[in-house]
């Protein structure tokens, strides 16, 4: 079991960070989410109910701009933090599930891949012809 200040420990310059906000980027990073959806799990959490979103957009936007964690997301993080150091965390009892790729999104993905590394094998065979037209000495580096 780690201390409960374990979760805190910060480096660099983190501590300009105020604690609100790191817990929530704390729990964000725990809970496996965007520091939005956060915002979503601890309005459910502290409600009973999902929130329109437009209200947790306006709690968000203080939150992004002005630092200001509202009391409901303060205490869903807390408890996000004390499961954490109790050991105990687990992203679905948050409502938090990772659904796995689907065939089809992993195929997409591998198409989108080879059209990348293509267009750069294109482009890299087209500054080489380039400098030999030009008659440049050298591209890329290391030039010697």
């Amino acid at each position: 079991m780690t201390s409960p200040d374990s979760n805190l420990r910060r480096y660099f310059d983190e501590h300009k960070i105020p604690v609100d906000v790191w817990s929530v980027l704390r729990a964000a990073a725990l809970l496996s989410v965007g520091e939005f959806r956060v915002f979503e799990i601890a309005y459910e959490d502290w409600f009973g109910e999902a929130g329109d979103e437009k209200l947790i957009e306006k709690h968000f936007t203080g939150y992004m701009f002005n630092d200001i964690v509202p009391p409901w997301v303060r205490h869903f993080c807390k408890k996000v933090l004390k499961r954490d150091s109790e050991g105990e965390i687990d992203p679905a009892e948050f409502g938090v599930v990772h659904k796995s790729a689907s065939r089809a999104q992993i195929n997409k993905g591998l198409e989108a891949a080879m059209y990348i590394v293509g267009f750069m094998i294109i482009l890299f065979m087209f500054g080489e012809s380039a400098a030999q037209v030009l008659k440049l000495q050298c591209l890329f580096p290391p030039c010697y």
